[in-house]
Order: structure tokens, then C-alpha cells, then sequence
């Protein structure tokens, strides 16, 4: 342990010191940089500086429990015995503050984050888990939380560097020094350098990008709304909507997130015995996207990506089956977005109990195949190109 009548910090005090503070400077340009990207309609932009932002942000916070560990197992040096009273007592509040500040700001933002549905990855290598489930009401607390944190913060942090200054300047009793080393203040302001310039710069399309034309799966062509089905004499299954489901599971900023279609209706004649006359159509409401947060909602029916205002419907059709073995298929089918059509395989197993019938079924898809996800979108660093969707259906079948 560090001995109390010490006249300055170790190294390893010197370096958290400088890397923290490094990274709050740089936590709030990210911040800044983000408004800057929605007030100038980037949102691809602002996702990514959003989520290098969440990732400087556990960062901090896994330094801040190093910080207390060596806290605790080394008492810091002594302050100046010609310090008054009322500013030791105000030094170890404003210490303490600071610890405080560097667990709740970090906490607050995670949980708003998970509140919004929007599960944090540390910089889209590792998902972390979420704390609460999303919930509007509970975003807007932690949210309002995280902002008046933000500002206590800074006030604490300013009063903190002020107080080093004077002490520096005015009194001239070496408390500043006890802190500085040329290493640590040059490790800190190179994090700093190079978090702004290589975190700043996310979202500007360095990543890999593809469109649906270079991908040479799509075809174009003209789909009624109305269009009929295959012909076949098999009955027609009957589908209970409020158990059945269409869902789909994508990669965001490095974490998954779960979206629904809400709106959905699916004519469905298949008879394991009878393959040849089977078909699936299957016809969703584009504008019906539901992923728990509003603002990606409304993305979604953008012209990048389902343009629902001109394509308000996408359809699945299908009318080639093959069996794997006992109850598990795949049917072979087109998958139809703003009038594209890609060939898509939907494997799915079908299990019977008298008249009742349940389908289950996965499809892994290529969102930039699909012409899904345009422009900027096509980032795939912030926006996975690789789309899980799961099917369930529930339904009764007439003998």
C-alpha cells in the first residue's frame, strides 16, 4: 500500500487519472458530434457516433472500478498541512463526487439504452446485457437522469480544474503536481487526439457497401396486390392471427435487436403428402415494422429502405417444396420488396395434432440483396447485412 505521508501518486494513480479524463472530454464532443448529426438528418452518422459514445462509456466505467480497487488497497498522499480545513473537507467531497459521477453516468446511459431497445455493444465486438426491458416511460427518466448527470458533471469537473489552477498558480503547494507526469498527460491527450479523430469520423461510409444490383439476385418486376394464388384442391389453412407471428432479428451498432410485423395475412395449403399441390403467399403491411422504438420504426418506411409510402406491401410466395426428413421442409419462393423479387428459401417444419396444424420456420437473408437498406445504409459496420426472420403459425385445417 502507498504510504499516506507521500508527497505524490504512483504511476498507475497518474495513468487512470489522465485516461479518464481524456475520455469524458471525448465523451462529450462524441455527444455533441451526435446532435450535430441529427440536426443535419445523418442518422446513419449519428447511430454510429451514438454507439462509439456508449462504448467510451463502459470504458470509463470499467476504469472507474479499477480506479476504487486501487483506492482502497493504496491511501492517496497527504494533503498540505497549510490547506484550511473547509478546503480538505471540499477536496475529498469533490473526489467523491467525481467517483460517483464516473459509475452513474455510464449506468444511466445503459440503462436508457436498454429502455429504448437498443442494447449496448462495446465498440461491436461484445454485447452486453441488458439491465430493463424496453419501455418508453422508463427511457424518457433514465434519459432526463443521464442529461442532468452530464451537467453535474461538468460542474464538479470544473470546479475540480479549477481548484488544481489556483493551487497551481496561487497558492503554489504542489497538489497539482502529485498528479502530473509528462507519460500520463501525453498518453491521455493522444487518447483524446485519436479518439476525436478516429471515433469522430464514424458513420462516414468506410465500411463495406453493396447494392441490390451488384449483388445480381434481384429481379425487377411488376406485382399486383392482388395476385392469385397457385391453383390447388388442398384446404385452405385457417390461421389464428393472435398466436402466429411474423419476426425478424437484425444487427445493430454491433448488438441484435428484434423487430415484428404487426400486420400480416398469409393463405397457406400445404399437406406433407401432397407437396406438389402446396403453396404459401404471404403478404405484409410494410408500414407495420414494430421494434420498440419509435424512431426506427419510422426508418424503416424510408425510400432506403422499405419505401412503404410507395411499396406499402411486401409479399413471400411459394409453391416448390422439398422434404429434409420427418416433418422438416424447405420451400423454395420469392420474396418481393418495392417490387423486387429474390429468390429466398424458407426452411420449416410442420407438426400435426388432429385438425390443429403449427408451422415453424427460418429464413436467413441478405438485407443488400433485397435493396433494403440504401445510400448510407449500405455501412454495413453499423447496419448488419445478414437478417434472421422466424415464422410461427397456429391453424386449424377442415378435413
Amino acid at each position: 500500500m502507498s504510504n499516506a505521508n507521500s508527497t505524490h501518486y504512483g504511476p498507475a494513480a497518474k495513468l487512470l487519472h489522465w485516461l479518464v479524463a481524456s475520455m469524458i472530454v471525448l465523451q462529450f464532443v462524441l455527444a455533441k458530434m451526435a446532435d450535430n448529426a441529427g440536426d443535419a438528418d445523418s442518422p446513419l452518422r449519428q447511430l454510429a457516433l451514438l454507439a462509439n459514445h456508449k462504448s467510451v462509456g463502459i470504458t470509463i466505467l470499467a476504469l472507474a472500478v479499477v480506479r476504487i480497487a486501487w483506492r482502497i488497497r493504496n491511501r492517496p498522499p497527504a494533503l498540505p498541512t497549510t490547506m484550511p480545513k473547509w478546503q480538505v473537507t471540499a477536496s475529498h467531497a469533490s473526489h467523491w463526487s467525481l467517483y460517483f459521477l464516473l459509475f452513474a453516468m455510464p449506468i444511466s446511459g445503459w440503462l436508457m439504452s436498454s429502455a429504448s431497445a437498443y442494447s449496448v455493444s462495446w465498440f461491436n465486438l461484445l454485447q452486453l446485457p441488458d439491465f430493463v426491458s424496453p419501455n418508453p416511460e422508463l427511457k424518457d427518466v433514465f434519459e432526463e437522469i443521464h442529461e442532468t448527470l452530464a451537467k453535474l458533471l461538468l460542474l464538479v469537473a470544473g470546479i475540480h480544474v479549477g481548484a488544481a489552477i489556483k493551487h497551481a498558480i496561487v497558492d503554489k503547494d504542489g497538489v497539482l503536481q502529485r498528479m502530473v507526469s509528462t507519460v500520463s498527460v501525453a498518453l491521455g491527450l493522444v487518447i483524446l487526439v485519436l479518439g476525436v479523430t478516429w471515433l469522430g469520423a464514424a458513420g462516414q461510409g468506410s465500411g463495406e457497401s453493396a447494392s441490390s444490383a451488384e449483388a445480381g439476385t434481384s429481379t425487377d418486376i411488376a406485382v399486383p396486390a392482388n395476385a392469385a394464388l397457385v391453383s390447388s384442391e388442398l384446404p385452405l389453412w385457417q390461421i389464428d392471427y393472435a398466436t402466429s407471428y411474423i419476426r425478424f432479428i437484425g444487427d445493430q451498432a454491433g448488438a441484435e435487436f428484434e423487430g415484428t410485423w404487426q400486420a400480416w395475412s398469409a393463405e397457406l395449403r400445404f399437406a406433407a403428402d401432397n407437396l406438389g399441390a402446396s403453396n404459401i403467399n404471404v403478404t405484409v403491411d410494410a408500414t407495420s415494422a414494430e421494434t420498440q422504438d419509435d424512431d426506427r420504426d419510422v426508418t424503416l418506411s424510408d425510400p432506403e429502405w422499405f419505401d412503404s409510402f410507395d411499396f406499402p406491401e411486401a409479399y413471400f410466395r411459394a409453391s416448390r417444396f422439398s422434404k429434409i426428413d420427418v416433418g422438416n421442409f424447405v420451400a423454395d419462393g420469392q420474396l418481393i420488396i418495392k417490387n423486387l423479387a429474390t429468390p429466398t428459401q424458407l426452411r420449416f417444419a410442420v407438426r400435426a395434432d388432429g385438425n390443429r396444424r403449427t408451422l415453424a420456420g427460418t429464413a436467413q437473408l441478405d438485407r443488400l440483396q433485397l435493396g433494403v437498406g440504401t445510400g448510407e445504409w449500405e455501412d454495413t459496420d453499423w447496419v448488419g447485412k445478414d437478417v434472421s426472420v422466424e415464422v410461427y403459425v397456429e391453424a386449424i385445417v377442415a378435413d
